[in-house]
């Protein structure tokens, strides 16, 4: 895929700068710069989430891969990680679609299918939205409401240091299907190929999870990982003052990569498009939250540790502190090498 659009102080960079110029307002909780913004609470009632995501052709995927069922699904599941990662239960969405004059009609109804499936699996309805004409490319934008359960929600800050750091599932398993595309095998045909493949196209948000560790209240902060370890860790640090130490031994990574070339520990920390939840734990109730931790959720796995710090991350892989770990994440803006 084509990501070369450079902005010279990246992602972080733009969405600092509209921090600084539009702070919350009247009834907002929590505005720009968490996985979702937070209104209200209503009278007597709980907090509304609103979250918006947008899949780009050529940018975020190729229609050559991606199916348009499977890209309906995709679209919202990558909403519906963010209000995942704020503990809320997923409630209505709206879909804002730009479409090249040579989309089949065919292809809309499978992409609404595909919409209105994910959506509704996870309890949340399509109520609306907007259609418009794309010169060049496919546009899919999607606005998502949410609630809180309980008037509980988690944010990216709340971390302290000594809390330990967990994350969901399985990282760089979707980088490594993101490779196999671009390698020329969009039908794989052994299983851990499929498995890759369908974790890039397909992802499935963590909701049941989210809200569990919401409601058990022994987690300090959350964010989903859309953009790699490598790129999201120093955004749950910085916004929870902190710095974090991880060690490499301990990331649970897609090991079979390996097989095909790739270096499994690399996809695991700056792949992206993993869509877990990455969190913090009181350091002191660490153990007690592993043994309650229910079974039937994807398997939470401690990575490390907060430390004391302004946003830094530490690898190590060995004894002692290790390297500082550099941000190779995913960043739209980032200039990318031919």
């Amino acid at each position: 895929m084509s990501r070369k659009h450079a902005y010279p102080h990246g992602e972080n960079g733009i969405v600092r700068l509209l921090e600084s110029r539009y702070p919350a307002g009247a009834g907002v909780e929590r505005g720009i710069g968490d996985d979702a913004a937070v209104l209200g609470p209503e009278p007597e009632g709980e907090y509304r989430l609103v979250t918006t995501d947008m899949l780009v052709e050529q940018i975020d995927f190729r229609r050559e891969w991606a199916p348009a069922r499977k890209l309906g699904r995709k679209a919202v599941s990558v909403n519906l990680s963010d209000i995942a990662a704020m503990g809320a239960r997923p409630r209505f969405f709206t879909v804002a679609l730009g479409l090249p004059a040579d989309v089949p009609r065919s292809w809309i109804a499978q992409l609404y299918r595909g919409l209105t499936e994910q959506g509704n699996a996870f309890g949340a309805s399509l109520v609306g939205g907007d259609l418009s004409a794309s010169p060049s490319g496919i546009v899919i934008s999607i606005t998502l409401l949410g609630e809180s359960v309980g008037r509980t929600v988690l944010y990216r800050s709340g971390g302290r240091a000594g809390d330990a750091l967990y994350v969901t599932g399985i990282l760089g398993r979707s980088a490594a299907g993101l490779r196999l595309l671009q390698g020329g095998r969009p039908l794989p045909n052994r299983r851990a190929e499929r498995e890759a493949v369908r974790a890039h196209l397909e992802p499935e948000p963590r909701c049941e999870a989210g809200m569990w560790l919401c409601q058990c209240g022994m987690v300090r902060c959350m964010m989903d990982l859309s953009d790699g370890l490598s790129a999201d860790l120093p955004r749950l640090c910085a916004a929870s003052g902190t710095a974090a130490e991880i060690d490499a031994a301990s990331l649970p990574v897609f090991r079979e990569a390996a097989a095909w070339g790739f270096d499994p520990a690399a996809l695991a920390l700056d792949g992206g498009e993993d869509f877990e939840l990455l969190f913090a734990v009181e350091g002191a109730r660490s153990g007690q939250f592993e043994k309650m931790y229910p079974a039937h959720l994807p398997p939470a796995t401690r990575i490390g540790t907060m430390i004391r710090g302004k946003g830094q991350v530490w690898i190590r892989s060995g004894g002692g502190r290790g390297r500082l770990l550099g941000n190779h994440g995913y960043d739209h803006f980032r200039p990318k090498a031919e």
